[in-house]
């Protein structure tokens, strides 16, 4: 996660003397100058692979390179270096990018299953007595979730999403892109693009407020870095916008906890910042 970003141009001249110009964004952890001058360079190539092949730059894709997201807050814990950082993404939603706390994004479809006894076992986390009759789809997809968590010896908290659902596992650091990451991603069937931008990123991400678009508001009408005040100013109009509409849903909502509360105490801050600001227990609708 960088902290400074910025848009710079750059040019080359293709085989008909014709000039090429290019802009790109460019990002450094140490000055905006730093960043600047790697944007400079970026668009420089971009600029001459355009000249000598005659055809337009491919665009970086997911996960490729760092997300240009404005950092609006620190958690450091106690340490020099942030354990977790608050971002803005380019749809405008406020994200959580955690250096060690494991965040698992599953999509419906993606859902593990639950394998034999681990439904009934789930149900009484909800104060349920067993049935012989099929439990609802969520206590499924719960059991499939806590079967996973049971087999790697994890403790954490499930929340419903709109489009699937959220894990925590909070009993114990993980190194996002690690080898023993990816292997629970697999198992928690998280979503694959999910899984390449938190390696690419070297965190594990979790969105706090809602998309636009499931609030009836358009995304903003410029993205950062902003090229100057002017975009700076429309993108501050539409954030208004957002934060008014969003206060009326929630982000997910908490469905249950696994593994007997075990939690590392650095987590705690963390995951009660989570849970106000995704609004885990409003009872508000899910966007």
């Amino acid at each position: 996660m960088a902290r400074y970003w910025t848009r710079q141009s750059g040019e080359a001249v293709d085989g008909n003397g014709d000039p090429i110009r290019v802009v790109s964004r460019g990002w450094s952890n140490e000055s905006l100058e730093a960043a600047g001058a790697m944007a400079r360079e970026l668009a420089r190539r971009v600029a001459e692979r355009i000249a000598s092949d005659g055809t337009k730059a491919k665009q970086y894709g997911y996960g490729d390179r760092p997300l240009p997201e404005p950092v609006l807050r620190e958690f450091r814990n106690g340490g020099e270096a942030a354990s977790a950082v608050i971002t803005r993404n380019a749809y405008g939603a406020l994200v959580l990018n955690a250096r060690d706390l494991m965040f698992v994004d599953i999509d419906h479809g993606d859902a593990p299953t639950p394998g034999p006894g681990l439904v009934s076992s789930v149900l009484s986390l909800f104060g349920k007595p067993k049935a012989a009759t099929p439990p609802p789809a969520i206590d499924a997809v719960v059991a499939g979730i806590q079967g996973v968590a049971e087999r790697n010896g994890l403790a954490g908290r499930v929340y419903k999403t709109a489009a699937g659902y959220r894990v925590l596992v909070l009993s114990q650091r993980f190194e996002a892109g690690g080898s023993r990451s990816e292997e629970l991603f697999r198992e928690f069937g998280s979503d694959k693009l999910y899984v390449r931008l938190c390696k690419m990123q070297e965190s594990f991400r979790a969105r706090l407020t809602p998309k636009p678009w499931r609030c009836g508001l358009r995304e903003p009408p410029v993205t950062f870095p902003f090229d100057d005040p002017k975009d700076e100013a429309r993108f501050g109009e539409w954030e208004a916008q957002y934060t008014a509409r969003v206060a009326r849903y929630a982000t997910c909502r908490f469905v249950a906890s696994f593994g007997g509360g075990r939690m590392e105490p650095e987590f705690q801050e963390l995951v009660e910042y989570h849970d106000r600001e995704t609004k885990v227990s409003s009872g508000l609708e899910l966007a």
